[in-house]
């Protein structure tokens, strides 16, 4: 039997901070995701025989996942600075409470937008967003930026990072 204690995973080691009949799954279906967060290409038998259950048992149970919505789907981590030379930016944005949805609608739009993020505090809106070069950020700030609804802006630039969500690659 597996001991999930010694399960190195992210998802795990957070959700294990929280009592277990709060949370939405199993140490089960907790091992699965983690396996897969892991490496999204392993196999059901080789989940199942990690966990000691029946592939059937990994295959419904993975389904189960997916059609409540706790997994979304299945993807690649890829490493960014080895395709590019990107500039990581994060933008902060003061906008008109008339606005802000307008505003959101046009920035989720834009391909260089990473995640976008209502706040609280001294800005409203926080932007994350990756590009080619300093020229297309201050293209991006010089045109996207200036759209009706916006009252101020606050860029700050990544130099470098030392806990990095992979992700997003940088």
């Amino acid at each position: 039997m597996v001991d999930y204690e010694k399960l190195k995973c992210d998802i795990y080691e957070r959700w294990s901070l929280i009592d277990p009949s709060l949370l939405p799954i199993d140490r089960i279906d907790l091992a699965i995701i983690c396996f897969l967060r892991n490496d999204a290409r392993t196999s059901n038998s080789e989940i199942a025989e990690a966990l000691g259950i029946s592939e059937a048992t990994v295959r419904r149970r993975i389904k189960e996942l997916q059609e409540r919505k706790i997994i979304l789907g299945f993807s690649a981590l890829i490493n960014i600075p080895a395709i590019e030379n990107s500039i990581k930016a994060y933008i902060y944005l003061k906008v008109d409470q008339n606005s802000i949805e307008d505003v959101a609608q046009k920035l989720i739009k834009n391909k260089r937008v990473l995640t976008l993020y209502r706040i609280i505090g001294e800005y409203d809106l926080m932007c994350e967003g990756l590009f080619l070069s300093m020229k297309e950020l201050q293209e991006f700030v010089d045109t996207d930026l200036k759209t009706e609804g916006i009252l101020k802006a606050v860029t700050h630039v990544v130099a470098k990072g030392y806990k990095i969500n992979p992700w997003i690659g940088l």
